[in-house]
């Protein structure tokens, strides 16, 4: 059985998102993002723990600029919400530039590569 995009488990601190599969487009990543923001909405979540560390992340970097630029038109009360995530060492390089360009753009985001080091991180206020 084929995992979904996307699994979510809601704690009683934050909302732990688990990314399955892979990103391989723009239109795949917004979907996924979308995804993301409406089950924060929907539990009331401001902290997100996002657990990208299987989640296979094949498109170039050009789309984590166009990403953050979805965000911003269509999700602008993301940065409203923490987020630590936690990405496989093959997905740094990615995670390292979306974050960059998230925190210019104003979103509070985070990345480790351990999963404890982020969730300590996200918990701090």
């Amino acid at each position: 059985m084929e995992l979904p995009p996307i699994t979510f488990e809601l704690s009683k601190d934050y909302l732990l998102v688990i990314g399955h599969g892979t990103r391989d487009s723009l239109a795949s990543m917004t979907q996924a993002a979308m995804q993301i923001y409406n089950k924060a909405s929907e539990t009331n979540s401001d902290r997100l723990l996002v657990d990208y560390r299987t989640l296979k992340i094949e498109v170039n970097m050009t789309e984590a600029f166009n990403i953050v630029k979805r965000y911003e038109a269509s999700i602008p009360d993301l940065k409203k919400i923490k987020i630590a995530a936690v990405f496989a060492y093959e997905g740094m390089t990615f995670g390292k530039y979306w974050m960059d360009i998230s925190k210019k753009r104003g979103f509070n985001i985070e990345i480790f590569e351990d999963f404890e080091k982020a969730k300590i991180w996200l918990l701090a206020d």
